[in-house]
């Protein structure tokens, strides 16, 4: 990509010699990047949790109000299946033709 130097880079950067302590200043700096970036994070996703977090909080009464709705759904097929009887439709009469040539308006609804 570059091409070959043949001479040394006039300013190397020498990492000084890590400390023992957990408490050097670039373990703080990197220490609180992370803690920024975190809190950048949360306030990002923030608005979805307070939004969805009732319906969340809500859902095991919601998942028994569905248990129960089904149980009363499967109660009526089966009553239905034993009172089987012919269902009698009914036929809708025709209207009747127009003779004249009268204008009807349109409904476009």
């Amino acid at each position: 990509m570059y091409p070959y130097r043949q001479y040394p880079i006039p300013y190397q950067f020498v990492q000084p010699a890590s400390k023992s302590t957990a408490f050097s200043l670039a373990s703080i700096q990197k220490w609180t990047g992370t803690a920024q970036q975190f809190i950048k994070t949360a306030n990002r996703y923030m608005p979805y949790v307070q939004q969805y977090g009732p319906m969340i909080k809500n859902f095991p009464s919601m998942w028994k109000l569905y248990k129960a709705f089904n149980e009363l759904d499967s109660g009526d097929e089966k009553e239905q299946k034993s009172h089987d009887k012919p269902k009698q439709v009914a036929v809708p009469d025709k209207e009747p033709e127009r003779t004249t040539s009268e204008s009807i308006p349109k409904l476009y609804i």
